[in-house]
């Protein structure tokens, strides 16, 4: 039990390639399965946390565990489908250059001993932009003809449309949340940029 926070990451990060697999299969049954994987993967990511300070086994190997999987899986599931068609590249480039940013800011911060953590708009973000991802997946399916599309006769197809807002909302969050991160590091950052003073 000790051992299940950090197990539940490294499931995330082993399990990414059957993720990005099963979106480039493109079929309607993989796109299913795919957003249920990648919604285990998100209450995973949800729990992990919370049992380490339940079973107080909060640990620096398990903080980087749970720091890294969820970007690995969060990158493992947009590239593939940006391969596949399901998203325009520039949605990814601004995800992934946001998460390049934030990881930098935080080692900076780090070197110079001081840590920024995990701001609620930063907590949300993750939230929204896999909610983003699993809508759609699950309109990619309706799209291939898939058992969502056919549901009732395509009574469904309106709102699996609606993934366009919900993704516009993951970017609106993932732009917010890289610049609460840059505000919180910018006396450091300032701080970094001036000259430092050379001895006598």
């Amino acid at each position: 039990m000790r051992q299940l926070p950090n197990l539940l990451g490294l499931f995330r990060i082993i399990t990414t390639p059957l993720l990005a697999w099963l979106i480039l299969v493109a079929t309607p049954t993989a796109y299913v399965g795919a957003a249920f994987l990648l919604l285990i993967m998100a209450l995973s990511d949800m729990a992990d946390g919370r049992l380490a300070r339940h079973l107080k086994v909060v640990s620096p190997l398990g903080i980087f565990i749970d720091t890294i999987s969820d970007k690995i899986f969060v990158a493992g599931v947009i590239i593939p489908m940006i391969e596949v068609g399901l998203l325009p590249a520039w949605v990814a480039l601004a995800i992934i250059i946001r998460e390049f940013v934030v990881s930098g800011l935080r080692s900076f911060a780090a070197a110079e001993g001081v840590v920024i953590s995990a701001r609620r708009f930063g907590k949300q973000k993750l939230v929204i932009t896999v909610v983003a991802l699993i809508w759609r997946l699950l309109a990619a399916n309706a799209e291939a003809d898939g058992f969502l599309g056919q549901l009732a006769g395509g009574i469904l197809i309106p709102i699996l449309d609606l993934w366009v807002v919900s993704m516009g909302l993951a970017l609106v969050w993932t732009l917010g949340s890289g610049i609460e991160y840059l505000w919180q590091a910018w006396p450091l950052l300032r701080r970094g940029w001036a000259p430092t003073p050379s001895g006598r």
